[in-house]
Protein backbone atom coordinates (compact mmCIF):
# COMPACT_ATOMS: atom_id res chain seq x y z
CA UNK A 1 0.00 0.00 0.00
CA UNK A 2 1.78 2.87 -0.92
CA UNK A 3 -1.15 5.54 -0.53
CA UNK A 4 -4.43 6.41 1.43
CA UNK A 5 -7.30 8.26 1.60
CA UNK A 6 -7.80 10.55 3.92
CA UNK A 7 -9.96 12.84 5.36
CA UNK A 8 -10.08 16.00 7.45
CA UNK A 9 -12.46 17.63 9.85
CA UNK A 10 -12.41 20.50 12.46
CA UNK A 11 -13.37 20.61 15.83
CA UNK A 12 -13.45 24.56 17.11
CA UNK A 13 -9.92 24.38 15.16
CA UNK A 14 -8.85 21.17 16.80
CA UNK A 15 -8.03 19.68 13.35
CA UNK A 16 -7.40 16.05 12.81
CA UNK A 17 -6.76 13.47 9.87
CA UNK A 18 -9.35 10.80 9.73
CA UNK A 19 -8.34 6.98 7.59
CA UNK A 20 -11.06 4.90 7.58
CA UNK A 21 -9.04 1.40 8.79
CA UNK A 22 -11.75 -1.56 8.38
CA UNK A 23 -9.72 -3.25 6.04
CA UNK A 24 -6.49 -1.64 6.14
CA UNK A 25 -3.46 -1.77 8.61
CA UNK A 26 -0.06 0.43 8.14
CA UNK A 27 2.54 2.35 10.45
CA UNK A 28 0.15 4.19 12.22
CA UNK A 29 2.73 5.96 14.38
CA UNK A 30 5.21 6.78 11.76
CA UNK A 31 1.99 7.99 9.45
CA UNK A 32 0.66 10.29 12.07
CA UNK A 33 4.27 11.93 12.44
CA UNK A 34 4.45 12.29 8.47
CA UNK A 35 0.46 13.36 7.82
CA UNK A 36 0.57 15.89 10.41
CA UNK A 37 3.67 17.81 9.20
CA UNK A 38 2.44 21.22 8.09
CA UNK A 39 5.39 21.55 5.37
CA UNK A 40 5.70 17.60 4.36
CA UNK A 41 2.46 16.24 4.64
CA UNK A 42 -1.19 17.42 5.19
CA UNK A 43 -1.12 19.00 8.34
CA UNK A 44 -3.18 18.81 11.57
CA UNK A 45 -3.16 18.40 14.96
CA UNK A 46 -2.35 14.44 14.58
CA UNK A 47 -4.32 11.56 13.48
CA UNK A 48 -7.97 9.21 14.12
CA UNK A 49 -7.93 6.32 13.09
CA UNK A 50 -11.62 4.72 12.57
CA UNK A 51 -12.18 0.67 12.64
CA UNK A 52 -14.08 -2.22 13.26
CA UNK A 53 -15.34 -2.59 17.26
CA UNK A 54 -13.87 -6.21 19.44
CA UNK A 55 -16.95 -5.25 21.79
CA UNK A 56 -20.40 -4.21 21.12
CA UNK A 57 -19.20 0.06 20.46
CA UNK A 58 -20.45 1.16 16.86
CA UNK A 59 -16.92 1.13 16.21
CA UNK A 60 -13.39 1.94 17.53
CA UNK A 61 -11.13 4.87 17.75
CA UNK A 62 -7.43 5.43 17.95
CA UNK A 63 -5.48 8.69 18.44
CA UNK A 64 -1.90 9.48 17.59
CA UNK A 65 -0.62 12.69 18.41
CA UNK A 66 1.18 15.13 15.95
CA UNK A 67 4.53 13.30 17.69
CA UNK A 68 2.98 10.22 16.80
CA UNK A 69 2.59 8.85 20.57
CA UNK A 70 -0.76 7.20 21.47
CA UNK A 71 -3.42 8.84 23.17
CA UNK A 72 -6.46 7.25 25.26
CA UNK A 73 -9.00 9.43 23.08
CA UNK A 74 -9.76 13.01 22.02
CA UNK A 75 -13.00 14.64 23.00
CA UNK A 76 -13.15 16.92 19.89
CA UNK A 77 -12.00 14.27 18.00
CA UNK A 78 -14.73 11.78 18.70
CA UNK A 79 -16.97 14.26 17.66
CA UNK A 80 -15.52 14.89 14.61
CA UNK A 81 -15.26 10.67 14.37
CA UNK A 82 -18.66 10.32 14.89
CA UNK A 83 -19.33 12.72 11.48
CA UNK A 84 -16.70 10.46 9.60
CA UNK A 85 -18.89 7.81 10.49
CA UNK A 86 -21.79 9.08 9.31
CA UNK A 87 -20.51 10.47 6.78
CA UNK A 88 -18.84 6.78 5.16
CA UNK A 89 -22.32 5.45 6.74
CA UNK A 90 -20.71 3.24 9.18
CA UNK A 91 -23.64 4.03 11.48
CA UNK A 92 -27.43 4.70 9.61
CA UNK A 93 -28.23 8.51 9.90
CA UNK A 94 -31.38 7.73 12.37
CA UNK A 95 -28.83 6.65 15.04
CA UNK A 96 -29.69 9.48 17.47
CA UNK A 97 -26.82 7.75 19.85
CA UNK A 98 -23.27 6.26 18.91
CA UNK A 99 -21.08 4.26 20.89
CA UNK A 100 -17.18 4.46 20.49
CA UNK A 101 -14.39 1.74 21.65
CA UNK A 102 -11.81 4.01 22.99
CA UNK A 103 -8.78 3.17 25.10
CA UNK A 104 -10.64 5.57 27.89
CA UNK A 105 -13.63 2.63 27.87
CA UNK A 106 -16.85 3.78 25.77
CA UNK A 107 -17.61 6.98 24.44
CA UNK A 108 -21.39 7.87 23.87
CA UNK A 109 -21.82 10.80 21.37
CA UNK A 110 -25.20 12.66 20.42
CA UNK A 111 -24.99 14.00 17.42
CA UNK A 112 -27.13 17.50 16.65
CA UNK A 113 -28.20 18.46 12.80
CA UNK A 114 -28.73 21.49 11.06
CA UNK A 115 -29.85 21.38 7.87
CA UNK A 116 -29.59 17.34 7.86
CA UNK A 117 -25.85 17.91 8.17
CA UNK A 118 -23.83 16.95 11.30
CA UNK A 119 -22.81 19.91 12.44
CA UNK A 120 -22.43 19.49 16.07
CA UNK A 121 -22.74 16.99 18.78
CA UNK A 122 -22.61 16.56 22.83
CA UNK A 123 -20.09 13.73 24.17
CA UNK A 124 -20.73 11.71 27.41
CA UNK A 125 -17.04 12.43 28.58
CA UNK A 126 -17.70 10.34 31.68
CA UNK A 127 -17.16 11.08 35.02
CA UNK A 128 -13.73 13.29 36.02
CA UNK A 129 -10.93 10.92 38.22
CA UNK A 130 -9.04 12.95 40.82
CA UNK A 131 -7.29 9.93 42.30
CA UNK A 132 -3.65 10.59 41.92
CA UNK A 133 -2.72 7.19 40.85
CA UNK A 134 -5.28 7.41 37.85
CA UNK A 135 -4.43 10.84 36.91
CA UNK A 136 -1.40 9.83 37.73
CA UNK A 137 0.50 12.92 39.33
CA UNK A 138 2.65 12.80 42.20
CA UNK A 139 1.61 15.17 44.49
CA UNK A 140 0.67 14.96 48.45
CA UNK A 141 -1.39 18.15 48.15
CA UNK A 142 -4.92 18.96 47.73
CA UNK A 143 -7.59 21.29 47.21
CA UNK A 144 -11.30 20.86 47.51
CA UNK A 145 -9.90 16.97 46.95
CA UNK A 146 -7.86 18.02 43.92
CA UNK A 147 -4.84 17.38 43.79
CA UNK A 148 -2.55 19.96 42.49
CA UNK A 149 1.51 21.01 41.70
CA UNK A 150 3.30 23.99 42.58
CA UNK A 151 5.15 24.67 39.33
CA UNK A 152 8.24 27.69 39.50
CA UNK A 153 10.40 28.52 36.60
CA UNK A 154 12.12 31.98 36.88
CA UNK A 155 9.49 34.50 38.07
CA UNK A 156 6.51 31.92 36.64
CA UNK A 157 4.41 30.42 39.24
CA UNK A 158 1.64 28.58 38.59
CA UNK A 159 -1.01 26.27 40.71
CA UNK A 160 -1.27 22.81 38.40
CA UNK A 161 -4.92 21.37 39.53
CA UNK A 162 -4.63 18.08 38.15
CA UNK A 163 -7.45 15.51 36.79
CA UNK A 164 -7.76 13.06 34.42
CA UNK A 165 -10.55 13.66 32.21
CA UNK A 166 -10.04 10.59 29.68
CA UNK A 167 -5.98 11.89 29.51
CA UNK A 168 -4.30 13.61 32.07
CA UNK A 169 -4.58 17.24 32.61
CA UNK A 170 -3.17 19.88 34.85
CA UNK A 171 -4.99 23.26 34.83
CA UNK A 172 -4.26 26.76 36.15
CA UNK A 173 -6.20 30.21 36.50
CA UNK A 174 -4.23 32.95 35.73
CA UNK A 175 -4.52 36.64 36.24
CA UNK A 176 -2.45 37.39 32.66
CA UNK A 177 -4.21 37.77 30.12
CA UNK A 178 -3.89 33.90 28.65
CA UNK A 179 -3.21 35.41 25.26
CA UNK A 180 0.08 37.45 26.79
CA UNK A 181 1.35 34.22 28.35
CA UNK A 182 4.57 32.28 26.56
CA UNK A 183 2.60 29.19 26.69
CA UNK A 184 4.94 27.96 23.52
CA UNK A 185 7.84 28.70 26.18
CA UNK A 186 6.02 27.05 29.54
CA UNK A 187 3.70 24.51 28.09
CA UNK A 188 6.56 22.02 27.46
CA UNK A 189 8.13 22.50 30.88
CA UNK A 190 4.92 21.46 32.38
CA UNK A 191 4.06 18.31 29.87
CA UNK A 192 7.35 16.93 30.93
CA UNK A 193 7.19 17.79 34.42
CA UNK A 194 8.91 15.27 36.87
CA UNK A 195 5.73 14.76 39.15
CA UNK A 196 3.34 13.97 35.93
CA UNK A 197 4.69 10.11 35.17
CA UNK A 198 2.91 9.75 31.63
CA UNK A 199 3.47 13.64 30.87
CA UNK A 200 0.03 16.15 30.96
CA UNK A 201 -1.86 18.34 29.20
CA UNK A 202 -2.18 22.03 30.58
CA UNK A 203 -4.78 24.55 30.10
CA UNK A 204 -4.27 28.63 31.24
CA UNK A 205 -7.67 30.06 32.23
CA UNK A 206 -8.96 33.57 32.46
CA UNK A 207 -12.26 33.30 34.24
CA UNK A 208 -14.40 36.12 32.53
CA UNK A 209 -17.52 35.95 34.93
CA UNK A 210 -18.92 33.06 36.24
CA UNK A 211 -20.07 30.94 33.31
CA UNK A 212 -17.43 31.67 30.51
CA UNK A 213 -14.14 31.27 30.77
CA UNK A 214 -11.45 32.05 28.50
CA UNK A 215 -8.83 29.31 27.68
CA UNK A 216 -5.77 27.68 25.93
CA UNK A 217 -4.41 24.61 25.86
CA UNK A 218 -0.62 23.28 25.38
CA UNK A 219 -1.77 18.99 24.27
CA UNK A 220 0.78 16.07 25.50
CA UNK A 221 2.36 15.34 22.35
CA UNK A 222 0.74 17.75 19.72
CA UNK A 223 1.92 21.57 21.30
CA UNK A 224 -0.44 24.63 21.13
CA UNK A 225 -3.73 23.17 19.54
CA UNK A 226 -6.62 26.07 19.46
CA UNK A 227 -8.85 23.85 21.24
CA UNK A 228 -9.13 20.68 23.18
CA UNK A 229 -11.93 18.63 24.59
CA UNK A 230 -11.09 16.44 27.36
CA UNK A 231 -9.30 20.23 28.43
CA UNK A 232 -12.60 21.72 28.61
CA UNK A 233 -13.88 19.01 30.62
CA UNK A 234 -10.93 18.87 32.76
CA UNK A 235 -11.57 22.77 33.76
CA UNK A 236 -15.15 22.30 34.07
CA UNK A 237 -14.62 19.99 36.48
CA UNK A 238 -12.00 21.26 38.24
CA UNK A 239 -13.77 24.71 38.78
CA UNK A 240 -16.92 23.13 39.27
CA UNK A 241 -15.55 22.01 42.87
CA UNK A 242 -13.75 24.89 43.70
CA UNK A 243 -17.18 25.86 43.46
CA UNK A 244 -16.08 28.87 41.00
CA UNK A 245 -19.41 28.09 38.73
CA UNK A 246 -22.60 26.35 38.46
CA UNK A 247 -23.02 23.64 36.46
CA UNK A 248 -22.71 24.83 32.86
CA UNK A 249 -19.66 26.69 31.37
CA UNK A 250 -18.75 28.30 28.27
CA UNK A 251 -15.28 28.18 27.17
CA UNK A 252 -13.76 30.22 24.57
CA UNK A 253 -10.93 28.53 22.76
CA UNK A 254 -8.90 30.04 20.50
CA UNK A 255 -10.54 27.68 17.43
CA UNK A 256 -14.48 28.76 19.28
CA UNK A 257 -16.64 27.85 21.89
CA UNK A 258 -16.58 24.77 24.11
CA UNK A 259 -19.80 23.89 26.37
CA UNK A 260 -19.40 22.01 29.20
CA UNK A 261 -22.18 20.33 31.56
CA UNK A 262 -21.17 18.51 34.74
CA UNK A 263 -23.51 18.26 38.10
CA UNK A 264 -20.60 17.37 39.94
CA UNK A 265 -21.61 13.88 40.29
CA UNK A 266 -21.99 11.91 37.44
CA UNK A 267 -20.51 12.26 33.60
CA UNK A 268 -19.20 15.30 32.23
CA UNK A 269 -21.37 16.38 28.54
CA UNK A 270 -18.87 18.63 26.50
CA UNK A 271 -20.60 20.28 23.40
CA UNK A 272 -18.82 21.69 20.58
CA UNK A 273 -19.01 22.40 16.42
CA UNK A 274 -18.12 20.00 13.74
CA UNK A 275 -16.93 21.10 10.39
CA UNK A 276 -15.74 18.99 7.25
CA UNK A 277 -12.55 20.57 5.74
CA UNK A 278 -11.84 18.41 3.08
CA UNK A 279 -10.50 14.80 1.53
CA UNK A 280 -7.78 13.19 -0.83
CA UNK A 281 -5.45 10.78 -1.34
CA UNK A 282 -1.64 11.11 0.54
CA UNK A 283 1.33 9.07 -1.02
CA UNK A 284 2.59 7.07 2.17
CA UNK A 285 6.48 8.14 2.54
CA UNK A 286 9.17 5.10 2.65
Amino acid sequence: MNQIEFYKYTGAGNNYIYIDAREINTDWVQLAKNISDPNFGIGSDGLIILDKSKDNADFSMRMFNRDGSEGEMCGNGMRCLARFAKDLNVVPNSKDKITISTKAGHIHVKPQYSNNIMNSATVDMGRPIFETDNIPVISNEFESAIPFVFFEHNNIKLKLYSVNTGVPHCVAFIDTPVYDFDLEYIGPLVEKHKNFPNKVNFEIVNIINKNTYDVRVWERGSGITLACGTGAAAVAAISHKLNMHSNNLDMNFPGGKLICNWDGENSIFMEGPIEFIGNGTYKIQN
